[in-house]
């Protein structure tokens, strides 16, 4: 039987044509039709009769969920829910504004939790109701701070958005769900990141917002009981702890009891007083809940909580104009540090460049100001405005902002003592002063604006004469070392010095990095970082591993110090290098690294008193560092399998998605500013193509991030900036 012959005389078989339909009258009308042309209503109804045109039902087309349509309603479902989120996120906020705040965790030198009862002011432990006039909101949540924050080009972020966004495209070609799932988090975070306001990185998430004059929220805030701040300072006398030489710099202890009594039983105190009483309170209080017993440790640490808050709350409510004094120099240069102990590295910016200002009007940063000093005022404040120094040139490579103090205009000489303890503390200062001018150069001659769009050729000579200075750094570390280990070991103890020393060196390397990595390999080099950048990287995440074994042998709580002051303090790029280093060659002696350095970051809970609750910032660093592992061993695994299949067939499909995926890695770094050594051509791409098919040997990616113009690499590390301080600022719930 011919199939294009529609059978009409089978039995059961009825065609379209056989059974005319009602017309359209009657079907309106919802009357019985005689079926007839025209019908009995219509002839009786004196109307036309019609039939509505009938077309046979067409054959729908059968949708194949195929992985590409898996991945996009994925996409979607991820979209929807993110929507959702913000519109709960949204309306919780309106609900309770202060539930955000009530819920930031407190630091102490490292991280601290902020006790729900409050000791009356100087009396009792008692709670007395909150002061009418003060609210619960931070204060800078109030400000016209609602755009992001815009930074400059030299910070960890670049390198992990790269990163992140690098392994999307290159594992999107597999469908495998796991895998997906791990890029949903890296996804998660680099959009969180896009959004971040500058109203969050510019908060203090725990200070009271006062709203009448700014001399109130001193006045309303709770002081340790003064029986407990009189037992602390007489054990500072006769129990110094080695930890806390410096501290002992900045607040000399014949001072420090007087201006806590001013702040106790007087009116007329400064805010200054108010800040440098507070901040020396809640470092003390925290340091020697190490040394009483159980039951004084809990309310050393309750006190250090409270003295935290109090900090916060007189830095958020700080007036523009302040007094240029060295008292306010040193409650500027307090809070600055501290805001590195709560990953604030701009509100860090805020307090010492006031504090810049400042040294200068003073001339605190010219030599003959000094002249007719007395020898014991001169001495503290130059190191006042060396600390400032140190601080503005180690900010503006983290920030990527120019310093405040122009070198040039400097003639104050570096710090110096008479005494043994003096004399080494001021040659270390010197190495770290040294340090951050290095810092300050990396920005300034590598990836400012003006470095960035500079010739290869040019950025190729200022990265080897900064090399070149770090190289004269290590050699003068080391006499150093030599010169004073026996006293600094007396001193501080072995721990605490092998720390120091260990720690130092690992930001060196670090900054190493960084100068490497600014210029890349030549185009065709089969990678795209170069053999002493990659080398900087390894030898760095090694000494890493010495840093965290002296971490965990000493019983200070060296930790949280080691995270905020080497690995978010500076960019730290290593890890970022190796990842990538990875996914160009899969190298698993590197692959190893990126573990262990994920492992030694990891720390379990501990029961103690004394233990470091860590903050915000080390979370989610740590899971940006453990997502990018898992990825790096996931990809690699993936490939391995790939190249060891014996089917013809599962070769040619590894190299079609190699290619595919190369082709996709190359537009989409275009896109995000770092454009590989050029898209290639639709006939460069079946030469390579057939080049994979035809090799068994597995290749190297191309080179993923050329930079072979000033402005992507300037374009790279402004990402990079965004993604530290989405860290630091803890949008993203990462548990």
């Amino acid at each position: 039987m011919d199939p294009d012959v529609e059978p009409k005389n089978l039995p059961g078989s009825t065609t379209a044509s056989s059974v005319p339909r009602a017309c359209d009258a009657c079907r309106a009308r919802k009357i019985r039709c005689n079926r007839e042309s025209p019908c009995a209503h219509c002839i009786q109804a004196k109307i036309e009769c019609t039939h509505a045109d009938t077309r046979p039902k067409e054959r729908g087309t059968r949708i194949l969920l195929t992985p590409q349509y898996e991945r996009k309603i994925d996409l979607i479902d991820r979209q929807l829910k993110g929507v959702t989120q913000l519109l709960q996120d949204l309306n919780a906020k309106l609900d309770h504004p202060t539930s955000q705040q009530q819920s930031q965790p407190q630091p102490s030198p490292s991280h601290l939790q902020v006790p729900r009862e409050l000791p009356h002011r100087a009396a009792s432990s008692s709670v007395p109701s909150p002061a009418s006039h003060i609210s619960q909101t931070s204060h800078a949540s109030h400000a016209d701070t609602t755009g992001p924050v815009v930074e400059g080009d030299s910070s960890l972020t670049a390198h992990s958005v790269f990163a992140s966004n690098l392994l999307q495209k290159v594992v999107d070609v597999d469908s495998s769900v796991t895998m997906r799932d791990t890029l949903d988090t890296l996804r998660d975070i680099v959009d969180t990141m896009k959004q971040q306001p500058a109203a969050h990185e510019m908060t203090y998430p725990n200070a009271q917002r006062v709203l009448s004059l700014p001399s109130a929220a001193m006045k309303a805030c709770q002081l340790p009981p003064i029986k407990m701040t009189v037992q602390l300072l007489q054990l500072t006398k006769h129990e110094r702890v080695s930890s806390l030489a410096w501290i002992y710099e900045f607040f000399p202890i014949q001072r420090f009891p007087e201006t806590c009594m001013t702040v106790y039983f007087t009116d007329d105190y400064s805010e200054a007083d108010f800040v440098v009483v507070n901040a020396g309170l809640h470092i003390l209080f925290w340091t020697y809940a190490r040394l009483v017993s159980d039951e004084e440790a809990t309310q050393y640490l309750q006190m250090s909580r409270l003295c935290a808050m109090n900090l916060e709350t007189a830095l958020a409510n700080l007036p523009l104009h302040l007094p240029a004094t060295s008292d306010h120099i040193l409650a500027l240069l307090s809070g600055a540090f501290y805001a590195i102990e709560i990953s604030k590295p701009s509100l860090c910016w805020i307090l010492i460049t006031k504090a810049s200002e400042l040294c200068q009007t003073l001339g605190y940063h010219r030599a003959e100001t000094y002249k007719n000093e007395d020898p014991e005022d001169a001495r503290h404040k130059e190191f006042l405005f060396w600390a400032v120094y140190l601080l503005d040139r180690s900010l503006c490579l983290r920030l990527g902002r120019s310093s405040s103090i122009q070198d040039y205009d400097i003639t104050v000489p570096y710090p110096s003592g008479t005494v043994p303890h003096r004399i080494a503390i001021a040659e270390f200062m010197k190495l770290w002063i040294k340090g951050s001018q290095i810092q300050g150069l990396i920005y300034e001659r590598l990836y400012s604006p003006e470095a960035v769009r500079q010739t290869e050729v040019v950025r190729r000579a200022r990265m080897q004469s900064l090399v070149q200075q770090l190289k004269e750094l290590e050699d003068s570390t080391n006499e150093v070392i030599a010169r004073y280990d026996e006293w600094s070991k007396g001193a501080a103890g072995d721990e605490l010095t092998n720390f120091f020393n260990t720690s130092d060196h690992v930001l060196r390397l670090s900054l190493l990095t960084l100068v490497h990595r600014a210029v890349p390999n030549p185009a065709g080099s089969p990678t795209t970082f170069s053999s002493n950048c990659i080398q900087a990287a390894r030898a760095t995440l090694d000494l890493h591993q010495d840093c965290i074994t002296a971490v965990n042998k000493s019983s200070l709580g060296l930790f949280s110090t080691y995270m905020h002051w080497t690995i978010l303090f500076s960019p730290f790029v290593p890890f970022i290098v190796l990842f990538c280093q990875v996914i160009e060659t899969r190298d698993q002696t590197d692959l190893s690294r990126l573990q262990a350095f994920v492992t030694s970051i990891s720390r379990p809970e501990s029961t103690s008193l004394t233990s470091e609750p860590e903050t915000e910032a080390i979370t989610k660093v740590r899971k940006l560092f453990q997502v990018l592992c898992h990825i790096a061993q996931h990809y690699v695994d993936a490939y391995t399998t790939d190249s060891s299949s014996s089917s013809g067939m599962a070769k040619v499909y590894h190299s079609h998605t190699q290619s595919t995926g190369n082709t996709e890695i190359d537009s989409y770094l275009a896109t995000l500013g770092f454009p590989a050594q050029g898209i290639p051509n639709n006939q460069q791409q079946q030469q390579e193509q057939q080049q994979l098919q035809q090799s068994e040997e597995p290749g190297g990616v191309n080179p993923m991030l050329w930079m072979g113009s000033g402005t992507q690499l300037e374009d790279w590390f402004y990402s990079n900036q965004q993604m530290m301080d989405f860290l630091e600022d803890g949008a993203l719930g990462i548990s």
